[in-house]
């Protein structure tokens, strides 16, 4: 079957950008830690905010990456939509009760241009049975549930609220796999969609960068700057090699695990900059701060690495590469945790995890072009 080729055109960047605006805001319901912790509930509200903004990204992604030719009704939409996202993430805060109206009012227009366009695809092909129709279902149940959240904070219910939320993110995630129709995975460009996937990442990796300048102390200069600009950029290094230099992407391909684990690569990067700011504050439980960077970190290159599926032919992740980057990371917990109160040892076991994993992937790539 034949590889679709498709651009990405300069206003998906712009609309890359708005996104990464958006997911940059998220910091507020996670930045202010109390005895040390950030309190269960304000991460879960982070949690389950950060995968409906990607989710909204994707839903419009999706689109363009089947249908999209940027004709006029493109545009229009597109803005519209951006609009909303701007919107909905100024309205982003610890106060759920007062954010949740005009978080899922602007969600809801956001999806509703996104029907409207799969509604014009669908009206040229005269049909509801292909991906596009598949795709106005499902999205017509999301709208729903957000309908019904809107209802519920209008009637004072804003109790339930995030819990509609946390139904309308597993709606939109787990729905494709049991309404299906007749898809056809050939609409699919799957190498337009690893580009955009990459341009978000990296845009997330430069708001890391940006949202840490502040280590960077020109009347105090010390090293812990620059071990903190070593780890952001063995990650990155790790991601590149990864997605970029290792994975086939000329294919036909459905693409779910690309997807789903790029839920958790963002996430984890913004973590990892949320750690590293705790830690800098200085009014951190330390064990707190070391657990979150420690998980962030393994769900960071769990997901990066469930991607091997999409390696290059004659690429192989071999038992010794799984070994040495789980015994990387193994020695770099270890020292964070034996001296968990000294920044420069939380610093120094963090780059060892990522630099480690750096290397095997470094070392892979290096064999393959050898080959």
């Amino acid at each position: 079957m034949e590889v679709k080729t498709k651009p990405v055109e300069l206003i998906e960047l712009f609309y890359d950008l708005i996104f990464v605006y958006a997911i940059s805001k998220l910091t507020a319901l996670i930045s202010e830690p109390i005895n040390g912790v950030i309190p269960p509930y304000n991460f879960f509200a982070y949690l389950i905010t950060s995968f409906v903004i990607l989710q909204a990204w994707l839903y419009f992604t999706n689109y363009v990456n089947r249908y999209g030719q940027w004709k006029w009704y493109d545009y229009a939409f597109a803005c519209v939509n951006m609009i909303s996202v701007i919107y909905m993430a100024n309205t982003i805060s610890n106060d759920w009760a007062t954010m949740a109206f005009p978080f899922d009012l602007s969600m809801l227009v956001l999806l509703l241009t996104v029907v409207a366009l799969y509604s014009i695809q669908a009206q040229k092909e005269h049909s509801m049975d292909g991906a596009a129709g598949n795709s106005i279902t499902i999205l017509s149940v999301v709208c729903t549930i957000y309908v019904i959240a809107i209802l519920c904070t209008l009637f004072n219910l804003t109790d339930y609220v995030i819990w509609i939320n946390v139904v309308a993110v597993l709606t939109g995630a787990f729905l494709p796999f049991f309404i299906r129709g007749k898809f056809d995975k050939s609409i699919i460009s799957f190498p337009h969609l690893v580009e955009r996937f990459e341009l978000l990442t990296i845009i997330t990796f430069g708001e890391a960068i940006v949202g840490l300048t502040h280590f960077f102390d020109t009347s105090n200069f010390n090293l812990v700057p620059i071990l903190v600009f070593f780890i952001i950029l063995t990650m990155f290094g790790s991601y590149v090699i990864q997605i970029h230099r290792l994975m086939e992407h000329q294919r036909v391909e459905r693409s779910l695990r690309l997807m789903f684990s790029h839920y958790f690569i963002v996430i984890s990067i913004n973590l990892v900059t949320v750690a590293l700011e705790l830690v800098h504050s200085g009014e951190v439980n330390h064990l707190f701060a070391s657990g979150l960077m420690i998980v962030s970190l393994v769900i960071f290159y769990l997901s990066i690495m469930a991607n091997k599926e999409y390696y290059k032919q004659n690429i192989k992740l071999t038992k010794r590469d799984v070994l040495m980057m789980i015994g990387t990371t193994i020695v770099g917990i270890v020292v964070i945790l034996i001296f968990i109160s000294n920044l420069y040892a939380f610093l120094i076991g963090s780059l060892i995890i990522t630099f480690g994993n750096f290397e095997v992937l470094l070392v892979k790539y290096k064999m393959f072009l050898r080959n």
